[in-house]
């Protein structure tokens, strides 16, 4: 139904599947860094490297040159996690393939790696460890509250499904 990794698995196969969530992630990974290389120095880098990453998703969930019907962003948020904290990356990836290998549910999935990624955010922002300012840790925690509640409505058909137990 969408351009998405998922769907790509399920219509041209595994590999294709695979080269699109990287290609759908390291342009993330880019947009974070781009950030990071322009921005060096400045008191909230890690807020800015969040902002090229949310940029990021808005293009790959809605990309013009697909009627603005794009992915859900899972693998997108991916190449957040991967660009800002390796911990984040890690504990996100055991929660999502956790879930899938579980319950065999990709979107139940990727719904509790970006509720993770949003509690980590504020875990880890609160402790003082990125290179975010007091005065905008709010705006950090809006901004991966905003992807996160962005890819639980994107899922939203898949949570009608998962409810009604026809996912």
């Amino acid at each position: 139904g969408n351009a998405g990794a998922t769907n790509v698995v399920r219509t041209l196969g595994r590999k294709a599947g695979i080269t699109v969530f990287f290609g759908d992630a390291f342009k993330t990974i880019f947009a974070c860094t781009a950030a990071r290389i322009i921005f060096a120095g400045h008191a909230d880098v890690d807020l800015f490297a969040l902002w090229g990453g949310f940029g990021a998703i808005l293009g790959h969930n809605f990309p013009f040159y697909l009627k603005f019907k794009g992915g859900k962003g899972i693998a997108a948020t991916a190449g957040i996690l991967a660009a800002t904290d390796w911990r984040m990356c890690v504990v996100c990836a055991i929660v999502f393939f956790t879930t899938m290998y579980t319950t065999k549910y990709v979107s139940l999935g990727s719904i509790l790696l970006v509720i993770a990624f949003f509690i980590m955010a504020v875990l880890f922002g609160s402790a003082g460890d990125y290179t975010i300012s007091a005065a905008s840790l709010p705006e950090y925690y809006v901004l991966a509250g905003v992807i996160m509640v962005m890819a639980i409505w994107r899922h939203r058909a898949n949570i009608k499904r998962l409810l009604n137990g026809t996912e």
